[in-house]
């Protein structure tokens, strides 16, 4: 079996966005079963310094009821550019053929053959499927994030980007974004629906993706949208008639938030920061090494 020596204080765990801005940070080796990547609409602040990580544009403006909404850099385009600068730098260096994980005195991963990593310390940003750590009791740190995908057959052309600020409901937010059904360029617009439950929530009928897509329609109906126009009024011309929106259920996606396991041991850190606390720690620190050039490169062009 074959064991491998690091020279890092560190090794991480994880390929979540806050992992690898770590790793972007201290140059520490990223190991991962599957990677984690942010949801597609989830942004920064609008005005929050990425640290020229990346060439920042101006941020985007959305429309909600009652206001502009603006946002900032996407959350999923920096995980992919700081998840290709690892990889060509060597701070990923068993890419996706990792198998299994588990922690003992060594760090055991599995690919097609066993290896062993001697570590001074893992610090674990996603636990899931790692072996070898002491797991909670059932019930703990039992909350999800929950993706409701709904395509729109009727209702799909309206100005609205986002519906937020909803009380007494289990759902955050929705968003409307360009179908990805119709190609070409075209104003037709499907959902994705954006909740927080608990496991009994989604064990629950009343939080069914049904459930949450009627109470979808409800909020558009109060929001103004309407259905496909349906020719005008005979009795009153200047009047149109418009169909009844038609909305379908596509698909529904849940992540598990929180650690599922926990740890007394000094030599392995579970960690929960988010990518803006990593961010404010270690602002103004350069990555050493062939990173560290690369970064060099592309901060000389955003300088430009």
């Amino acid at each position: 079996m074959p064991t491998h020596r690091s020279d890092q204080e560190e090794i991480i765990v994880g390929a979540t966005l806050p992992a690898l801005l770590y790793a972007y940070y201290t140059g520490s080796p990223v190991v991962y079963i599957s990677p984690r990547i942010p949801f597609r609409f989830d942004y920064f602040d609008a005005y929050f310094d990425l640290d020229k990580i990346v060439d920042q544009p101006d941020p985007k403006q959305f429309v909600t009821l009652d206001r502009k909404k603006l946002v900032g850099y996407s959350r999923r385009n920096l995980w992919e550019k700081l998840f290709f600068m690892l990889s060509i730098s060597g701070q990923i260096p068993f890419a996706d053929k990792i198998k299994a994980i588990r922690i003992e005195e060594r760090l055991k991963l599995i690919t097609r053959k066993t290896n062993e990593l001697d570590f001074n310390k893992v610090r674990i940003f996603d636990d899931k499927e790692v072996q070898g750590i002491q797991k909670k009791e059932d019930g703990a740190d039992g909350s999800y994030d929950v993706y409701d995908w709904i395509s729109v057959h009727s209702g799909a052309n309206h100005s609205l980007d986002f519906i937020d600020d909803i009380a007494g409901s289990a759902i955050e937010e929705i968003i409307f974004y360009p179908s990805d059904r119709i190609d070409g360029n075209h104003n037709k617009k499907d959902i994705v629906c954006v909740s927080k439950m608990t496991e009994d929530q989604l064990n629950d009928y009343r939080f069914s993706d049904t459930y949450i897509r009627f109470e979808v329609e409800k909020l558009m109906k109060e929001a103004g949208i309407r259905g496909t126009r349906n020719g005008r009024d005979q009795l009153n011309p200047e009047k149109y008639k418009y169909y009844a929106l038609k909305l379908k259920s596509a698909e529904r996606q849940f992540i598990k938030t929180g650690f599922s396991h926990t740890s007394d041991n000094d030599k392995v850190v579970l960690d929960s920061r988010t990518p803006e606390e990593i961010i404010r720690q270690f602002r103004g620190t350069k990555p050493t090494g062939y990173l560290g050039k690369i970064t060099e490169c592309l901060q000389s062009r955003i300088s430009i």
